[in-house]
C-alpha cells in the first residue's frame, strides 16, 4: 500500500486526475473503429459480388480492394488503441475515486464497489 499522501499532493492529484479524465477519448475511439469496420463490410460485400459475378475483374476491383484492407487494418489499430484507452481511464477514475474518499469529498464506501 502507498505511504499516506500530504494533503496538499492529494489535491494536486484530484486537480490533475479530474482534468485527465474530463475527456473519454476511448469512446472515440470505439466509434472510429465501428464506423471503419462498417465501411469495411460494405465494401468488401461489394468486392465479393464482384469477384462473384465478374468473368473478368473490372480495373477498379484492385484499389477497392487496397481500400478495404486500409479500412480493415486502421479498424483493428483504432479498436487496440481505443481499448488500451479504456484500461487506462478505469485506472484513472478508480484512483480519482481513492483520492475523493481520502479528501473526504466522498465516502469510503464508494471506494470499495
Amino acid at each position: 500500500m502507498d505511504a499516506p499522501m500530504e494533503p496538499g499532493d492529494l489535491e494536486r492529484e484530484l486537480s490533475e486526475l479530474q482534468r485527465s479524465t474530463r475527456m473519454r477519448q476511448s469512446v472515440d475511439g470505439f466509434a472510429r473503429a465501428a464506423l471503419e469496420g462498417f465501411g469495411w463490410a460494405v465494401l468488401a460485400g461489394v468486392c465479393g459480388k464482384l469477384v462473384w459475378d465478374s468473368a473478368q475483374l473490372p480495373f477498379f476491383f484492385y484499389p477497392m480492394a487496397l481500400l478495404d484492407l486500409l479500412l480493415l487494418w486502421d479498424g483493428v489499430r483504432a479498436y487496440s488503441r481505443a481499448r488500451a484507452d479504456l484500461r487506462r481511464e478505469v485506472e484513472e477514475l478508480r484512483r480519482l475515486r481513492e483520492v475523493r474518499a481520502a479528501l473526504g469529498i466522498d465516502p469510503k464506501a464508494a471506494v470499495s464497489q
